[in-house]
């Protein structure tokens, strides 16, 4: 039973190296430049979404508060009766 005793030289250890390295490198770089641009594009999806969510939460709030304090309306309360009125 013979066992490989083969063992790469010094040299040969190096080059492999820095061909482990440069490909690392370049694959980090190509994943780099790919992902950039699905990132930027999640990214434009999700702000402008959160945009619309803020502003109906905003405008929500906005119209409750004067409703309350020109009307004394409750808007809250009123949906809450006008949901339990529906329900059978």
């Amino acid at each position: 039973m013979a066992l490989n005793t083969y063992r790469p030289s010094q040299a040969s250890n190096y080059w492999m190296f820095a061909l482990k390295l440069l490909i690392l490198i370049l694959g980090l770089s190509l994943s780099a430049l790919i992902l950039s641009k699905v990132f930027s594009f999640v990214f434009t999806i999700a702000f402008f979404l959160i945009r619309i969510l803020v502003f109906i939460a905003v405008s929500f709030v906005v119209l409750h508060f004067f409703l309350k304090l020109l009307f004394n309306v409750d808007l809250i309360y009123s949906g809450k009766r006008f949901i339990q009125r529906r329900t059978y």
